[in-house]
Formats: C-alpha cells, sequence, structure tokens
C-alpha cells in the first residue's frame, strides 16, 4: 500500500494542529448526532405504535426505511465528496438530516414517516463515508487510524444517553418533539461545520503501478483496488450482520438468558457504553498494532464472549458484564473495519471506497436480525443461535484480515 498512500497522504499534516484537532471533534460531534437520529426510533417505537395503531411489521418497515437512506446516501451522494470536496458534501449532508429530523416531528402518517426517515438516513450514510475520510486527512499519518477510530465512537456513545433521555422526556413531551429535538441537535451542528471545514477538493493522483485514478465507482474495480475492495465489502457485510442481530435483540436475548426485563434493558446500556469503550480503545490500540491484525483479534475475542453468553448461566452481575465485553470486543473491532477502509483507498476515491462499503453492508444489517428473528421464533436453542452468529463474525475477522494484507501494494 506504500504508494497508495504515498498518494493520498500527501497533504496530511506531519502533527496535530489545531484544526485538525477541532475537525475530528466536529466529526466526532456530527456521528453521535447520527447515533441520537437512528437510535431515537427504537426507543420511541413503542409509543409510534400506540399512537397510530401499527403492528410490529409496520414498525419494522420504518425501521428499514433508514437502513434503505443510509444505503442511497452511502452508494450516490458521499462518492461526490471525491469530487466536489468533503466540505460541500458534508454541509449537503447535514441539510438533509436536519430538515428530515424536524419534519418527522409533524408527520401524520407511516408513510410521511417512512419517506423522512429515508432522507435522514441518506443524510447519515453520507456524512458516514465523507467523515470517515475527512478525519483520515486530517490527522498526522501515524494516526490516521485513531482518528477515524475515534470519529466512530461517536456513535454509540450517543446510543448510551438517547435511552436515557427519551426514557424520562417521552411521558412528558411525547414522542413527536423528541424527533424535533433530535433535529435541533444536527441544526447546531451545521455553522460549526461551515466554519471548520475545508474547500479541498482530493487530487487525482496515479496508483502505485502508474494507473491512473480519476475517482467514481469503476476505480474501486481497478486491478489494484478490486480485491481490497471486494475484501472490505466483505468485512462489512458479515461485520453488520451480526452487529444488528446483537443490537437488535440484546436486550430480548439478556432476559433468555435469565435476567428480569429491567436488568435486560440495562444489559443492553452496559453493551452499547462497552461499544464506546471499545472503539476508543482499538482506536489508541491501533498507533502500535496493525489494524489487520488488531480487528480479527477482537472479533475473534467477540465470538468466545457471543458463546459464552449463550450456553453459560451467570449470575445477573456476571451476565451484565458479559453483555459490556461483547459491546467492547464485538463494536470495537468492527468500527475499525472503517479506518481500514480510510487507509486502504487513496483520497481521490477514499469517500466513494467508504461510502460503497456503507451502502452493501446494510444488506447485512437487515438480513442479520431478519435471521436471528425468524431462529427465535423457531424456537432455536440460545447456545446454538450464538454459535450460529459466530460464523459470520469470523468471516468478518478473515475478510478484515485479507482487507490489509491486499493493501500491502510495494512501490514502485
Amino acid at each position: 500500500m506504500a504508494g497508495y498512500q504515498a498518494a493520498g497522504a500527501a497533504a496530511a499534516p506531519s502533527h496535530w494542529t489545531t484544526r485538525a484537532i477541532a475537525t475530528v471533534a466536529l466529526c466526532f460531534a456530527i456521528n453521535m448526532a447520527d447515533g441520537v437520529d437512528v437510535t431515537i426510533l427504537s426507543f420511541i417505537a413503542p409509543r409510534v405504535q400506540q399512537d397510530w395503531g401499527i403492528g410490529p411489521d409496520v414498525m419494522g418497515t420504518l425501521f428499514s426505511a433508514g437502513l434503505l437512506g443510509m444505503a442511497i446516501g452511502g452508494m450516490f451522494i458521499a462518492p461526490l465528496a471525491d469530487q466536489l470536496g468533503r466540505r460541500k458534501v458534508i454541509l449537503a449532508a447535514l441539510a438533509l438530516m436536519s430538515a428530515g429530523m424536524l419534519a418527522s416531528g409533524f408527520a401524520a402518517s407511516v408513510s410521511q414517516l417512512f419517506v423522512l426517515r429515508v432522507i435522514v438516513g441518506a443524510g447519515i450514510g453520507t456524512v458516514l463515508a465523507a467523515m470517515a475520510a475527512l478525519a483520515s486527512e486530517s490527522a498526522p499519518d501515524r494516526h490516521r487510524s485513531l482518528a477515524v477510530g475515534l470519529v466512530q465512537a461517536g456513535y454509540p456513545f450517543a446510543a448510551v444517553f438517547t435511552g436515557l433521555l427519551v426514557a424520562q422526556l417521552l411521558p412528558i413531551y411525547g414522542w413527536h418533539a423528541l424527533l424535533i429535538g433530535a433535529g435541533a441537535i444536527t441544526v447546531v451542528l451545521f455553522p460549526l461545520a461551515w466554519v471548520l471545514l475545508s474547500d479541498a477538493v482530493p487530487a487525482q493522483h496515479d496508483g502505485a503501478d502508474g494507473e491512473a485514478l480519476q475517482g467514481g465507482v469503476r476505480s474501486l474495480f481497478s486491478p489494484l483496488l478490486r480485491a481490497r475492495t471486494l475484501a472490505l465489502w466483505g468485512a462489512v457485510f458479515f461485520g453488520l450482520m451480526v452487529l444488528y442481530f446483537v443490537v437488535s435483540w440484546i436486550t430480548k436475548l439478556a432476559i433468555e438468558a435469565g435476567l428480569s426485563e429491567t436488568n435486560g434493558i440495562y444489559a443492553g446500556a452496559l453493551y452499547n457504553f462497552g461499544a464506546f469503550t471499545g472503539t476508543v480503545a482499538m482506536s489508541l490500540l491501533a498507533v502500535r498494532v496493525p489494524l489487520g491484525k488488531l480487528v480479527p483479534a477482537m472479533l475473534c475475542g467477540a465470538a468466545l464472549a457471543m458463546v459464552w453468553f449463550g450456553s453459560v448461566e451467570m449470575s445477573v452481575a456476571a451476565t451484565m458484564a458479559t453483555a459490556f465485553l461483547i459491546g467492547v470486543l464485538l463494536q470495537g473491532g468492527y468500527n475499525g473495519v472503517w479506518p481500514l477502509a480510510a487507509e486502504t483507498y487513496p483520497s481521490q476515491v477514499r469517500a466513494t471506497g467508504i461510502g460503497w462499503a456503507i451502502g452493501i453492508g446494510r444488506s447485512g444489517a437487515i438480513v442479520g436480525p431478519f435471521i436471528g428473528g425468524q431462529m427465535m421464533a423457531a424456537k432455536v436453542a440460545l447456545p446454538f443461535l450464538f454459535a450460529a452468529y459466530c460464523v459470520p463474525l469470523l468471516a468478518c475477522a478473515a475478510c478484515a484480515f485479507a482487507v490489509q494484507r491486499l493493501s500491502r501494494v510495494p512501490a514502485p
């Protein structure tokens, strides 16, 4: 990867500057807003179902709207950041998110809320890709993985306090007001992004083998990038398949493992706190340990923790601790895929590469919870259920290992 990295990193600062720190901090805050916008629907879902008299199947359709939007944003809007610059596309995505969330607070029907959730998701999918590219390019070369990883930590951090706030505020203000409040958070970030973000457009360079890369989706399948692109897509697909299964069902699974309903909710919150802790830990370790080794090691550890969680009878405290550990290893390890993706692509196709990985990964996010739900409906034993999901988890680890191996292209 040496030749490619030289091309993509030419404008990287040699040390941390005030502007670079502010940019990464802003990206972290925007990712927190993403976390609020995505997770708030799951917390208000029972009240939405009650108010509108809809069943879980219709509510599932509303959940899928956000995933559809994220795929659209990642695959078709985020690549524009490689041609127009990171700033313009991030600002446009923030505007989409703000408008969608604010309007969601006034939605009067399922169809209206579905369309607005697609719009919100499109903004989120766009900023996820563009921010990963921007954070990578803002940081000193040896701290790129740290910067991208810390940005990813904003999402689970927001998930922790969003549930706590919704539990307190929903009975008082209702779900419409909470959606408007979530939109207001994104609006506040817009002027900060306007001031801090640069208008720079990634320069066009030749690849390490002399191959000209002009950007666009076709470049992801050039001879130099094809194998690593497919490996990255595999890592994201299999990783999100497991991640969304656990995130969607962690509370119910904890209850089936022997916890009360209240403690099951706390287990879900502990999982999210573990996800934040693990993502920060991964980011710090990535400065010294290659991501191609660190990510698979964490994911293999997550597989062991999942098997333990589903197979061993434990006390309440031990079950809680295991849920936290799964969050640390599973989401911390999976979030290492994004700095790995930022490393593997040169700057002129970085947002395109990450955006398409986000889009492809949404299918895994849909398949994972669906298969888990079918297995649970079939009364599959908990040990077998968790063991089954270790298979795609280990596939994610293998793909992540392959991405870094394939990215080691010698300089000409």
